[in-house]
């Protein structure tokens, strides 16, 4: 299968709606009980496929009780898997760029003085599937 048919195939799976000329934020992102990304564009690329698992894996892994680094991180796991799922071989530089994100995040919750946060450690992408506590 090509890059966009894994896209298409996902985003009917998924019941997903693009929503290309969106006027809202800067960048690529989900409205979660819509099922509406904006600002994607379709690709044959893996940045494009990953990216747009990303924003899927958000509404999937949906949790009101969750801190911004852990949806990052389980938006990011759920799009690893998918990529393994399909078979895709996912570039290294898109796994840093992805867990650099993770840790600001992190380290954004801590300096607002957030509490029982997880660690670096347990947001590690490469450990991915350890159960957050």
């Amino acid at each position: 299968m090509s890059f966009k048919e894994i896209q298409d195939e996902v985003i009917s799976k998924y019941r997903i709606t693009i929503v290309e000329n969106s006027k809202c934020y800067s960048r690529t992102h989900i409205h979660v009980k819509q099922r509406k990304i904006c600002k994607w564009k379709q690709a044959s690329s893996i940045q494009s496929t990953f990216t747009l698992f990303h924003e899927i894996g958000h509404a999937e892994n949906n949790n009101s009780k969750m801190r911004r680094c852990e949806e990052e991180y389980y938006a990011t796991v759920w799009a690893i898997d998918k990529c393994k799922e399909y078979g895709l071989k996912i570039p290294q530089s898109i796994i840093d760029n992805y867990q650099r994100y993770i840790y600001r995040e992190l380290a954004r919750g801590h300096r607002h003085r957030g509490n029982n946060y997880p660690t670096r450690e347990e947001m590690r992408l490469e450990g991915a599937r350890v159960p957050l506590t």
